[in-house]
């Protein structure tokens, strides 16, 4: 067996040193940031918004407590229920709400519109006749009566007071100051420290100003103040609109380490993966510049962002950051990139309909971009694979665009059932060849886990830090889980440990578990004319696809799996713990 990573400390004792990547473990140390509360855990503010909403209105038909609803009888319009359980044995011919109760369907029970449960379970749904969506919340609805409504109230945060904000009452305005761990732990950086102002300013009753500027302090560089390793972000923008529904404008500077390829492991995997195991699965670069954006925002469910950046982007060595085991060993080599001068024009669009951010058990996410780059003064550094972009003989120019795109569907099949689908990929598109930071590569530790690291790398597996080299990459995922039952963990056991609230991790609290069995096939591709290329206006045939197969427990915080490649000859089996849920 190949362990790709591992479930506990005493196994990482126990492992031998190896030459290549075949191991990690995926955190992010420490706390997001001095500052920043321990969250209670509650139904997202969304979700809660709308149920209140739902339960209020005027054509809501409103039951408490136990409610029974017999085979002979119906109820016309749509039903709210507060408590239960609910038994549904009948027909609603509208839409169903059960607020902090659980929820039995009886053979022959029809429901018209959607069924919404927060704070209980389902059970019997494949019995029942749904018209609608089925979403279910384990979380509970925190609330308070104002006669015969609802308005929602939500556990206060545990905030000491040292920690506390400074919130100015002048028309809602918040200003403050931020001291944090800022970033993913990785062999370039070590652990980044941020440290700046933050404003969020009224200016009218629909316009805010949201300003931030944050030093980073690169903890593996130079410690001292006067020659230290330092960088920055800063951002302005001005929203139009309320908090949720808005239009944005605003510019950004920066001088930043940024990932190559950002989809081997979520953040946080990455960096625990960084600090404990000596195992750092992306690359990086450097990026100094700045950017103008325009973005519109829909709701928490769609967004439409269009930027121009022109930047400096330059290649950096890995340094030699304190990892808790395997200390002596020597970091992989980050492969260098085409240093140039760049300008971008870019789009992107998130369309999310999943009734969780976390743990979806129904909905759907569908993310894109599209980037046109052109660069000026851009080097080959002085080993293959730059001189295969660049020629070595002078600067050059180099104009392309490139496109990605992430589609994930999550289906719930039963009570306890859901089945998981997810097609990603995308690549060079036009113009000249990508530039090696833009370029891509498949493997272990995702979305191939049944693979080596970077094994589908367009040659760049046989080189120095086995850098990625394909144009193109396409890969499909898809994975049964069922809920075996049990929770455990206190209320407050929740944290934010990304800048994404996608990937909200909760440490503390075990639910589960899961047991999911999975399958994911993939290929990365170069492009163009000749042996080992395929034309631009085609896919690679079905049969050239790398496929694996697995199987494991999820526990909430916590995932462990197996998995096996499906090539010929292929017998590893791997063995890995993945934090959160796979995607």
């Amino acid at each position: 067996m190949r362990s790709t990573l591992t479930a506990a400390l005493l196994a990482a004792f126990a492992m031998p040193a190896a030459h290549a990547q075949d191991t990690t473990i995926i955190i992010r140390p420490g706390w997001r940031g001095i500052g920043r509360s321990l969250s209670v855990r509650q139904l997202p503010r969304d979700v809660a918004d709308d149920v209140v909403l739902f339960y209020n209105s005027e054509r809501t038909v409103r039951f408490s407590g136990q409610t029974f609803i017999p085979a002979a009888r119906g109820v016309d319009g749509d039903v709210a229920v507060l408590g239960g359980p609910v038994t549904l044995g009948g027909r609603i011919s509208g839409s169903l709400l059960v607020v902090n109760g659980d929820l039995i369907f009886e053979p022959g029970s029809v429901v018209s519109g959607d069924v919404t449960v927060v704070g209980g379970s389902i059970e019997g749904a494949r019995d029942a006749d749904i018209a609608g969506e089925i979403r279910s919340y384990r979380d509970p609805l925190r609330y308070r009566r104002v006669g015969d409504d609802i308005v929602y109230a939500p556990r206060r945060e545990f905030r000491p007071s040292w920690l506390k904000r400074h919130d100015d009452s002048f028309e809602g305005n918040q200003t403050g100051f931020a001291l944090a761990l800022g970033g993913i732990y990785n062999r370039v950086e070590g652990l980044p420290v941020i440290f700046g102002p933050t404003a969020d300013l009224r200016l009218a009753s629909d316009v805010r100003l949201q300003a931030d500027v944050r030093g980073i302090f690169r903890t593996a560089g130079d410690l001292s103040l006067e020659s230290g390793d330092f960088g920055y972000r800063a951002r302005g923008e001005l929203v139009l609109g309320g908090r949720r529904s808005n239009v944005g404008l605003g510019v950004r500077g920066y001088d930043v380490i940024s990932s190559t390829e950002t989809w081997p492991l979520k953040d946080f995997e990455l960096g625990w993966s960084t600090f404990l195991l000596h195992r750092d699965y992306r690359d990086y670069f450097r990026r100094t510049g700045g950017s103008a954006f325009a973005a519109l925002r829909l709701g928490q469910s769609f967004s439409l962002t269009a930027e121009a950046r022109s930047e400096q982007q330059d290649s950096v060595v890995a340094r030699d950051p304190f990892t808790l085991f395997r200390g002596d060993d020597t970091w992989r080599a980050n492969p260098g990139i085409n240093d140039g001068h760049y300008r971008f024009l870019s789009g992107s669009f998130r369309l999310d309909t999943r009734n969780d951010r976390s743990q979806p058990t129904a909905g759907l996410l569908l993310a894109g971009d599209y980037e046109w780059g052109r660069g000026t003064d851009v080097k080959a550094c002085t080993v293959w694979p730059c001189l295969a972009v660049i020629p070595a003989t002078a600067d050059a120019k180099i104009s392309y665009q490139r496109v990605f795109f992430d589609l994930r569907s999550y289906t719930r099949l039963s009570p306890a059932g859901r089945l998981n689908l997810r097609v990603a990929g995308g690549g060079w598109v036009a113009g000249d060849p990508l530039p090696i930071q833009r370029r891509v590569a498949l493997g272990y530790p995702d979305p191939l886990p049944g693979y080596g690291f970077r094994q589908f790398g367009c040659g760049g597996e046989q080189l120095p830090g086995s850098p990625g080299l394909c144009d193109r990459v396409l890969v499909g995922q898809v994975e049964f889980r069922t809920h075996l039952g049990f929770e455990i963990g206190p209320d407050w056991a929740s944290s934010e440990w990304s800048d994404d609230d996608t990937e909200r991790y909760e440490p503390f609290h075990v639910s589960g578990p899961d047991l999911v069995v999975f399958a994911d096939a993939g290929r990365a591709w170069l492009v163009g004319e000749g042996a080992g290329r395929i034309p631009s206006d085609r896919l690679p045939e079905l049969r050239s696809f790398r496929s694996d197969v697995g199987a494991g427990l999820d526990f909430g915080p916590i995932g462990v799996y197996v998995a096996k490649p499906l090539a010929r000859g292929a017998e590893d089996v791997t063995f890995s713990v993945r934090m959160g849920r796979r995607f």
